[in-house]
């Protein structure tokens, strides 16, 4: 491959002087670079394995259904988001997204609640490792032992960002073909050697959800709703991408349909190879997925689709800390942040974002070690994530409806035209009900702020982003709106 600069590129710094922002980064990430970010910090494989035993005892097999209504309407959110990445092609990506189109106060609010989403998804991520590390080793999880696991899995995706982004892109890329292999095993392979299962059983609920089953599947289709996000991670290092106008936009769609597939297909593949399926729906087992990999495959298959979920595991983690920290700069570049100064600048050999990626390490880091102290704090400020994910992206999605109506026009390589508002309202209707799926209060036994942790905490980050917008200095870029 040529490592001669893409002319495309001097076009690409023009839109971003046009945008006001000089040209600071390297270039250096090509289209399958840029969908390795996305499909890594997406980890189909991973969310899969981690979710499959949720859904399956909540509506039984027909969750996978719900996976197909949730893939859908995430299509729309990532149509949106592709038009506004090629238009505004900058570090940053939501934030700048939400910023041009709604105004700055609306831009760091957005950013804000994302910001915090995306931290805590990154130690989710590093967390959720830990099962897989204890499963492969033969050993008893504890506390102790899954904090720990969580905090090594971290710790070597931040040396990979403090590394470079060139290998950044390795590892992301190495993370692709990781979970391609995973895709082979537990869906090509399952399917045609492993099937036990007949079709019938995708719409055989085994009596699960027998008193509400419309409410089964809404709490079922959590899977889809917690798996399929992160295309628009593609859009955070939209600085480092070559041709990023035309690149950003395919990058997201194929991390959205190539992520959303391999799902499907691995779901298919272990629904179908799962021994006894009624002892599965009912909860018997307590690792289905597990089980029809083990049947399927034997011990030795069985340790190497735990080796790839590890391998999966940290190249999201990496891909996530990247996303962070390319936030944090793009706000700390607009004086849109307390330690903008440092935060704002790059070092001056490999053009990191180092005191961005520092900050975003430490809170990582810091949020794993409540492990240590009390799981179920860790595990509160995690659940908080993937709300905080949605609310963020239907932040950008209304600005850009409103901005549509306006009269305003996409002018970059990537453009919804005609079909734009219709896009844009099923978007943001779908992401309306995600959220109140999200937040829905589940456990009717438990405490009040046990049912509404989940809005209670983004109303308390929201606050928060209320209280930093105030502590600005007016020589700030508030000041302008």
């Amino acid at each position: 491959m040529s490592n001669l600069p893409d002319p495309s590129d001097k076009s690409e710094d023009a839109r971003l002087l046009a945008l006001g922002y000089r040209p600071e980064f390297k270039r250096v990430l090509g289209l399958f670079a840029d969908f390795s970010l996305g499909y890594s910090y997406m980890s189909p494989m991973a969310g899969v394995f981690a979710l499959f035993s949720t859904a399956l005892v909540a509506a039984g097999p027909p969750f996978f259904w719900t996976m197909l209504a949730v893939l859908a309407g995430q299509v729309f959110v990532c149509l949106v988001f592709a038009e506004a990445a090629s238009a505004f092609p900058v570090a940053g990506g939501i934030y700048q997204w939400a910023r041009r189109l709604g105004g700055e106060r609306w831009g760091f609010l957005t950013a804000w609640i994302y910001l915090f989403a995306l931290i805590g998804t990154g130690a989710g991520i590093s967390a959720g490792g830990a099962p897989f590390l204890s499963v492969l080793l033969g050993i008893t999880p504890s506390p102790e032992f899954n904090a720990f696991c969580g905090i090594g899995i971290a710790l070597v995706a931040i040396i990979v960002n403090f590394s470079g982004t060139k290998i950044l892109a390795k590892i992301t890329e190495i993370g692709v073909w990781t979970g391609l292999t995973g895709l082979a095993i537990c869906g090509g392979y399952m399917l045609i050697f492993g099937r036990i299962q007949p079709v019938s059983v995708l719409f055989d609920s085994f009596g699960q959800g027998s008193k509400d089953y419309t409410s089964a599947l809404f709490f079922a289709s959590l899977i889809g709703v917690w798996i399929f996000y992160g295309f628009e991670a593609c859009g955070d290092l939209a600085e480092e991408v070559t041709g990023a106008s035309k690149a950003v936009p395919r990058a997201m769609l194929l991390t959205i349909l190539c992520g959303g597939g391999s799902a499907l297909l691995m779901v298919s593949g272990l629904m179908f190879a799962i021994p006894d399926m009624a002892l599965a729906v009912r909860g018997t087992v307590a690792d289905p997925a597990g089980a029809a990999v083990l049947q399927a495959m034997g011990p030795v298959g069985s340790k190497i689709t735990l080796i790839c979920l590890l391998a999966v595991v940290v190249s999201a983690v990496t891909s996530v800390i990247a996303s962070a920290s390319r936030l944090l700069f793009s706000l700390g570049r607009d004086k849109m942040i307390i330690g903008a100064e440092a935060l704002g600048q790059l070092s001056h050999t490999k053009r990191l974002p180092v005191a961005a990626l520092w900050v975003t390490a430490i809170i990582t880091l810091l949020i794993l070690s409540i492990g240590f102290i009390s799981v179920d704090a860790a595990t509160q400020i995690i659940s908080f994530t993937t709300t905080g994910v949605y609310v963020s992206f239907q932040m950008v999605v209304i600005v850009s409806l409103i901005a549509g109506l306006k009269g305003w026009q996409a002018d970059g390589a990537f453009r919804l035209g005609s079909w734009s508002t219709l896009v844009k309202s099923i978007a943001l209707l779908f992401g309306i009900v995600s959220i109140v799926n999200l937040a829905w209060p589940r456990t009717p036994d438990a405490s009040w702020y046990v049912n509404w942790n989940i809005l209670l905490s983004v109303s308390v980050i929201f606050f928060l982003g209320l209280v930093q917008m105030s502590r600005l200095k007016r020589n700030y870029v508030l000041s302008g709106d």
